[in-house]
């Protein structure tokens, strides 16, 4: 892809963003999936691009509530869709530290809908939140750490009702001290995205644009480290 089509397409995602902020997520979500039909008709994305439109999507299908939509999106086949892509691609951080601060906060939430089990499903959620929570301590950022709290705390009670067993609750209980403050369950929230902007310093994964690499296993690609 040259540098004109490039920001061409970036210049559409970022128009796409605004559309989701002003709460138009219809509107768009049909202009990420318009830009999603482009790429795979003409095959020259790379792992950025699959990576940000695919993450587009799944937070436009969580604000619709369209859960069923996003956890397809979120276990989409390597060799079969740009979205299956993305998702590898999101998997190897092949974005923003922000994006990847929202990707891991949806992750949390997806793994809410599955049928794993009450324990791996909140020892899911745990890695991921205390992921986010650790890094927002690390920056300073206050506003995605209760973000994130919320959430915590909204998933927490999904999985297990109104008693959280004590040793799946530690981890929340303890970012909420290191924060200073009690923050009370609000609405489900998730960061905005950074702009659609590559990185300069950007690594293509070994041409997974154009050739598909061997599909992950599922338990790997919702391995959280």
């Amino acid at each position: 892809m040259d540098q004109k089509r490039l920001d061409q397409i970036c210049e559409r995602g970022e128009k796409a963003d605004q559309l989701l902020t002003e709460g138009r997520t219809r509107d768009a979500l049909k202009a990420f999936n318009e830009i999603v039909k482009d790429l795979e008709k003409k095959g020259d994305y790379d792992s950025y691009l699959a990576a940000k439109v695919t993450l587009s999507l799944l937070r436009c299908y969580i604000k619709l509530g369209d859960f069923k939509k996003a956890y397809a999106v979120w276990n989409a086949n390597l060799e079969e869709s740009l979205q299956g892509i993305g998702i590898y691609s999101l998997e190897s951080a092949q974005t923003t530290v922000p994006d990847m601060i929202t990707y891991d906060m949806l992750c949390a939430f997806l793994h809410t809908l599955g049928d794993s089990g009450k324990e791996p499903t909140a020892s899911a959620v745990n890695q991921y939140l205390s992921r986010v929570c650790e890094h927002a301590l690390e920056h300073g950022d206050r506003s995605v750490m209760r973000t994130a709290l919320s959430n915590w705390k909204q998933h927490l009670r999904d999985i297990f009702g109104a008693t959280v067993p004590g040793d799946y609750a530690k981890p929340l209980i303890k970012f909420e001290k290191m924060l200073g403050d009690t923050v009370k369950p609000q609405a489900l929230e998730f960061p905005k995205t950074s702009v659609w902007e590559k990185p300069r310093d950007f690594l293509e994964m070994s041409r997974l644009s154009t050739e598909k690499s061997p599909k992950p296993t599922r338990s790997q690609r919702r391995r959280v480290s």
